[in-house]
């Protein structure tokens, strides 16, 4: 298939999916997610030289995106609302079609010409527009009905620490298998400090950096051990950190410690073991005042400032000293500590600055629901960041934010839709027997491995992959002579 073809099928796919599976005017917001996912796959796959090839070329792949998003809109108008007791409304389908042709095509061919820029005036574009579409989506939210605000909160939460796993995984290549261990560290180390858990109530604003430093401390201390290790053995050692942290949450809540025969601390509860720390303070703005779990958007907006914050930051390192350090280290760690590169501190740097942007995340996200478990910081989180990274490129911060954005929404959002949908057509069918089955969770890792798989054979290297790395190491082109 060619390459072309192929990148325009992924946002068209994705496209024809949540039109599918959403229902309703979210057949708007399908055309504009294939248009943006097109906006950046399109371009890594064919380089684009003048700004009429990039049209030519944008109006193709958008065209294919919207042939599939239109489908899926008229399955589900079409064949599956009525089934289910959705009336058919044309009026509603006509405004879908219309409303995914007009956002999608559009924003496709512009981020096409965009790339087609000088790099400073191409990195403005491609801010300016995903800017615009960043800060306008709240009230399409609200206009469209979509009410899907309470979900892409927490969908933000795990793209920062996606942003913060590249660090370790994507720049340095230290594959960590144990990266939400300072997810539950920041959260916790928020929790503590401002919750009557320990009779502190600091601000959040201030709670936050605590998270980060005490974050940043255990990165450091898991970088220690793990200095002479590579590859399977520095996986091992990390997921064994994962384990630990949980484990040791959930057994912290009696802690007896002795000091030659004299109780120090007789069962001390430091974490409030199963049941957690709650309630835990929420930020607070003079304008806006406590911030509250029934009106999303000044939350959605403080995660994004964060995101925006740390994204600044990680740029500039990557195209630091320690950055150019961090891709020799990957490539080679042999030959990096050959030309003098210090392996040790770099390693550690690797670690702690990953640590903090995670630290970030979990006192955020301790704060938004105002409580903290055990439970929310499972083995199962590090593995879908780690599919989050390589997913959508790794090393590179464009892909990981798209990555992250695919797969959390087709878990959070998509797959209890497709769950709600098929249990409606189950009933419709009157099949008694497949009544009680929950799509949602119990095929939620199949439909999520088949995701993972079809994106593999469409975009081996990642939807946006890295190209600092395709620069490094270029494809080796063998002639073979002939007699």
């Amino acid at each position: 298939m060619n390459t072309r073809i192929r990148s325009s099928l992924i946002g068209g796919l994705f496209g024809f999916a949540i039109a599918l599976i959403s229902g309703g005017f979210a057949g708007i917001l399908a055309g504009l997610v294939a248009g943006l996912i097109n906006g950046f796959s399109v371009p890594q796959a064919e380089p684009l030289n003048n700004r009429a090839g990039a049209v030519r070329q944008g109006l193709v792949a958008s065209l294919i995106a919207s042939v599939l998003t239109i489908l899926g809109i008229v399955i589900r108008s079409v064949l599956i609302d009525p089934v289910i007791g959705t009336p058919l409304n044309i009026t509603s389908l006509l405004i879908s079609i219309i409303g995914a042709l007009i956002l999608g095509i559009p924003v496709c061919v512009i981020m096409c010409v965009i790339r087609t820029e000088p790099p400073a005036r191409e990195r403005i574009g491609l801010a300016i527009v995903i800017g615009i579409v960043l800060v306008t989506y709240p009230w399409l939210d609200q206009f469209l009905n979509l009410r899907f605000m309470n979900e892409v909160i927490p969908v933000l939460v795990f793209i920062l620490m996606a942003l913060g796993l590249n660090i370790v995984v994507g720049y340095a290549g230290l594959l960590d298998l144990g990266y939400a261990a300072f997810f539950a560290i920041g959260a916790y180390a928020a929790g503590m400090v401002s919750s009557p858990h320990f009779g502190i109530s600091w601000s959040f604003w201030l709670a936050i950096w605590v998270a980060a430093a005490v974050a940043a401390l255990f990165g450091l201390i898991l970088g220690s051990p793990t200095l002479p290790l590579r590859g399977d053995y520095l996986a091992i050692v990390t997921l064994g950190f994962g384990e630990i942290v949980p484990i040791a949450i959930k057994n912290l809540d009696k802690v007896t410690i002795n000091i030659w025969n004299y109780p120090l601390l007789v069962d001390f509860d430091f974490t409030g073991g199963t049941k957690g720390i709650n309630p835990i303070n929420r930020p607070w703005l003079p304008v806006i005042g406590e911030f509250s779990p029934s009106t999303p958007i000044p939350w959605y907006f403080l995660i994004l400032g964060i995101m925006l914050i740390s994204i600044f930051f990680i740029s500039r390192l990557r195209n630091s000293r320690l950055g150019r350090a961090w891709t020799a280290l990957r490539e080679d760690e042999l030959a990096a500590g050959a030309m003098g590169i210090n392996t040790v501190n770099v390693k550690l740097l690797a670690f702690a600055i990953g640590a903090t942007v995670s630290g970030l995340a979990g006192a955020f996200y301790g704060s938004y629901i105002s409580a903290i478990f055990p439970e929310s910081f499972r083995f199962d989180v590090s593995v879908m960041l780690l599919c989050m990274v390589i997913l959508g490129g790794l090393g590179n911060m464009s892909g990981v934010i798209l990555g992250g954005i695919i797969i959390q929404f087709a878990d959070r959002l998509f797959l209890p839709q497709f769950s709600t949908v098929v249990q409606k057509l189950i009933v419709a069918s009157g099949n008694e027997s497949l009544r009680e089955v929950n799509f949602a969770s119990d095929f939620r890792l199949l439909l999520f491995g088949l995701t993972l798989v079809l994106m593999m054979i469409l975009r081996p290297q990642g939807l946006v992959p890295s190209g600092r790395a395709a620069r490094v190491m270029p494809p080796v082109k063998v002639e073979v002579p002939h007699d």
